[in-house]
């Protein structure tokens, strides 16, 4: 009996013991909840002010200051703006490695094709589709600074919008009723920039927006034209890859000079497919806050191809067929990276330098603290003034 007394007393004491360790743990995992949280907001709100508002306008305002090196040292005005445009990037790759983002590259290694003029062509499924191009081009040689993207008009009239533009990015109206005016303005902002601003790559989203939006009106458009539906992207729009090889595409066969004359031609294509985990593409909101829908859906993929261009896509039917074949290929990669997770070829994990991101956030928030403390407050202080005297 004493021996059963003791078993009991200590079964009694180690069950007293578990109940208290696991009430513990569970208060325990609830603050860490909480703590991993409130590090999300603040890091959140940072990285959100830090995008929308310092990094743009501390760009703009020094873009804008080195407008008079135009006049007598272009090289120079293309070195420091091509400077500052890495200098964003590095910004934009911290968000992204915050939000605990990776990307794996497949296929071509594009390292080998960085200080050529190329057009690369990417299936749009998110808005975090920007983030996975930026981090993967960012250690490739001089793309990163000397890129020209093609913009969905919505964010021209943001203070993002601006900084783009102070660049040398251009912006698409969407509707094919502006269609030719647009293409047309598009042919004189390639001749009159691209050169001059010494851009190596275009980048554009030759499907007109994210899948989600053009799906149904794709669909109809397959039909209606005798093509095979695609499901997990859709047929481009060809007429601003034909605009870009039209203007900046090989005049013959030499691969000398561009159709426009002013320079080396574009001298390949370089064909983007972007993938998100099980063709789940996350909500850039969710993605800002960690909020993951599993465990694998901040692991994004994207796989290369590099077509060399031929002058005969001078034509935009025949750079239409070439296209629509490109396409139907990508439909097939996706749907087999949605079974597997992986796309064919051999994979790169893009390895973030995070010493340059940690620079990049002092350097922008210097640089806005120095513009905004020796003119812009006092401006804004002047104005104010001078408003309140009226009344």
């Amino acid at each position: 009996m004493l021996k059963g007394g003791l078993i009991e007393s200590e079964n009694d004491k180690v069950g007293v013991r578990v109940a208290d360790i696991d009430e513990s743990g569970r208060v325990d995992n609830v603050h860490l909840i909480e703590i991993r949280r409130i590090i999300s907001l603040v890091g959140a709100a940072y990285f959100f002010f830090m995008t929308v508002w310092v990094v743009p306008v501390a760009c703009v305002i020094t873009v804008s200051m080195m407008f008079p090196l135009m006049l007598f040292r272009m090289p120079l005005f293309n070195y420091l703006e091509h400077k500052l445009c890495g200098m964003v990037n590095a910004h934009w790759n911290a968000v992204a490695v915050f939000c605990g983002t990776t990307v794996t590259e497949y296929g071509t290694d594009l390292a080998n094709y960085a200080e050529e003029k190329c057009l690369l062509l990417a299936n749009h499924l998110g808005l975090l589709d920007h983030f996975v191009l930026m981090q993967s081009l960012n250690e490739k040689g001089s793309i990163r600074s000397r890129w020209m993207w093609v913009i969905y008009n919505i964010w021209k009239y943001t203070p993002l919008g601006v900084m783009w533009t102070s660049h040398g990015n251009f912006f698409v109206n969407g509707g094919a009723s502006k269609r030719d005016n647009v293409l047309k303005s598009f042919r004189n902002h390639l001749e009159k920039s691209f050169y001059k601003y010494d851009f190596g790559w275009v980048i554009m989203y030759p499907e007109g927006s994210r899948l989600f939006l053009v799906q149904k009106s794709a669909a109809t458009f397959a039909q209606k034209n005798n093509l095979k539906p695609l499901e997990h992207c859709v047929y481009p729009r060809t007429g601003a890859a034909h605009a870009v090889l039209d203007v900046l595409g090989p005049a013959d066969e030499t691969f000398k000079l561009s159709k426009c004359g002013k320079g080396e031609p574009i001298k390949y294509i370089i064909d983007a497919t972007i993938g998100y985990h099980r063709g789940e593409v996350p909500d850039i909101c969710d993605a800002m806050m960690g909020d993951w829908a599993s465990v694998n859906a901040s692991e994004f993929a994207v796989h290369y191809d590099v077509i060399p261009v031929k002058p005969e896509w001078s034509d935009e039917n025949k750079l239409k067929e070439f296209l629509y074949e490109r396409y139907a290929i990508k439909d097939r990669l996706l749907a087999d990276f949605y079974k597997t997770g992986r796309f064919p070829g051999e994979q790169t994990k893009v390895q973030p330098n995070n010493y340059e991101m940690f620079f990049a956030q002092i350097f922008w928030g210097s640089l806005y603290y120095a513009h905004y403390y020796y003119w812009l407050r006092p401006l804004i202080v002047y104005a104010w003034m001078s408003f309140i005297a009226m009344f």
